[in-house]
């Protein structure tokens, strides 16, 4: 059963969160542009200056026009990540650089997390089940690259996990208005990204279940009708033609853009039903996957929890489900099932916990309790210690990290996934373009590439005299001055590499620059052709 929750537990979540925080401000600036976020950005700047004009002309700023003049911008996609993102960046951009900036509103959204997974966990489970699940989330060097950035993904990890945070803290707690908070949850999840609608489900099958009772089906109404109320609350484009814009969104995420994954060897659009097990495996430490394992064998069953087990494998279950079903259209390998990873590392902390606990028996036992704190604790390390290694190794190009479990990047690479996608590699390039290029010259990076280095030459990280050459899918110029290459093979199209010419032209040349691990090339920089 939950135990008290006590004052100096509440200090370490804090801590923990601040640790989080830290870190992530101080390698946020090596952490490459990536394709999505550019736009994000400016919807978030748009966004923010309609809140301004809010302030200053509040009966001006529900015109419709002025409506669709700040929110047009990205209306694709909900828009509270945007707009928390857009006023931490009003409230920083005078301390940070511009891209940390416009990082920090998420970045902080992470370290509220690692303060609840260790909150929940330790609850339950002890202080060291807790901190390792808060570990484990930060060193999954796949996830820590994600949660530096100005995108929609992390952040929807993070509402979902808050979501079934507040539902867990306030499940038996006597009173029907808990639906209410419930549902504000939900509906600011489900205002971030489409995957916060999923989340519910782990809840609903948790309570039939563990609860069942009539009061859970009053709150549960209270959650869908406050939640629903939210998502069109927080959305100003739908305040005006709100069922055609409704009826648009809905199509756009149907009618998705077609993106290809490249997997085991071949090109998939999309990719069959198991591969989001196979790229879990692959992205996940041989010692989380293991600890995973343990977590719900030894806690499936156990009664001191109260049925914490079940409601994070329900959540890790319903964060990959619409993927694993075909109901969610799966590219950028792990990217769009973020929410798992919290799931999965508080599952990892309850698995660290059951091992500590042993340990402490052992060490009992053997008339050595003393010896407990720091043999936990140097347990703790050599477990977490493989991806540790990797993330300093790898940084910042931890896109391209895979485990032990299918034998790094050179294992992965022979077994025909994916070596690196979202253009991240693309900032390592600039320092030498910068340097060496000539004033107006040209480059050449693959389709839908070029966003990225707009945005690079938007807050003064690429020279601005230099042309980025837009290109449509498959097209190329013998002419550019410079060739940026990241091996991406899902851009080979489904003629693979032998079919996609600018592989064919580029691999013939020699690189003047290249990033690479291990021996696999991530990414590739060349000069005129010869």
């Amino acid at each position: 059963m939950k135990r008290c929750w006590r004052w100096d537990d509440r200090v370490i979540a804090i801590m923990l969160a601040l640790v989080a925080a830290a870190v992530l401000i101080a390698t946020a600036p090596q952490i490459g542009v990536t394709w999505d976020e550019g736009g994000y950005i400016s919807a978030a700047h748009s966004y923010v200056a309609w809140f301004q004009e809010l302030v200053k002309h509040p009966a001006q700023a529900f015109q419709p026009d002025v409506i669709d003049r700040y929110w047009t911008v990205n209306h694709q996609h909900p828009p509270v990540e945007k707009v928390w993102s857009g006023l931490v960046w009003l409230a920083a951009r005078n301390v940070f650089d511009e891209l940390t900036a416009n990082r920090l509103g998420d970045i902080l959204m992470v370290a509220i997390l690692v303060g609840l997974i260790y909150w929940m966990v330790a609850e339950a489970y002890g202080r060291a089940a807790g901190i390792f699940a808060a570990a484990t989330l930060m060193l999954l060097p796949r996830f820590f690259f994600h949660a530096h950035l100005a995108a929609l993904d992390v952040p929807v990890a993070v509402a979902s996990f808050g979501l079934t945070f507040v539902f867990w803290k306030t499940v038996d707690c006597k009173g029907w208005a808990w639906g209410i908070l419930w549902g504000l949850a939900w509906g600011l999840a489900e205002a971030i990204k489409l995957n916060g609608d999923f989340i519910p489900v782990a809840l609903v099958v948790w309570l039939l279940l563990f609860r069942r009772s009539w009061k859970g089906v009053l709150r549960l109404t209270l959650m869908g009708l406050v939640g629903v109320a939210t998502f069109f609350i927080v959305w100003p484009w739908l305040y005006y033609h709100p069922w055609e814009r409704i009826v648009n969104y809905v199509a756009f995420h149907l009618n998705h853009y077609q993106i290809g994954q490249w997997y085991l060897g071949q090109f998939h659009l999309p990719p069959p039903w198991h591969f989001v097990f196979v790229m879990l495996w692959a992205v996940l430490p041989l010692s989380v996957i293991a600890l995973i394992v343990l977590g719900i064998i030894k806690g499936i069953n156990s009664k001191q929890d109260g049925g914490l087990v079940w409601l994070l494998i329900l959540g890790a279950f319903v964060s990959i489900s619409p993927f694993v079903f075909g109901q969610g259209l799966v590219y950028d390998n792990e990217r769009l099932f973020m929410p798992v990873f919290p799931f999965l590392a508080a599952l990892a902390g309850i698995g660290f916990g059951w091992l500590a606990k042993y340990l402490g028996k052992l060490l009992d036992y053997l008339k050595r309790p003393a010896y407990t704190a720091p043999a936990v604790i140097l347990l703790g390390i050599a477990l977490l210690m493989p991806q540790m290694t990797s993330i300093v190794k790898l940084y910042p190009h931890l896109l391209s990290y895979y485990s032990e479990d299918v034998g790094g990047l050179p294992g992965a690479t022979k077994l025909g996934l994916e070596t690196t996608y979202w253009c991240e590699s693309y900032g390592s390039a600039l320092p030498y373009i910068n340097t060496l290029a000539k004033p107006g010259d040209t480059i050449w990076v693959e389709p839908w590439s070029f966003v990225v280095l707009k945005y690079y030459q938007e807050i003064g990280l690429l020279r601005p005299d230099l042309v980025v050459l837009r290109m449509q899918t498959g097209q190329f110029v013998d002419d550019a001055d410079w060739y940026i290459f990241q091996f991406r093979q899902s851009q080979y199209g489904f003629g693979g590499e032998e079919g996609y010419r600018p592989y064919q032209v580029l691999k013939a040349q020699t690189p003047v620059y290249q990033v690479s691990y291990q021996g696999v090339p991530i990414m590739r920089l060349y000069s005129a052709l010869r």
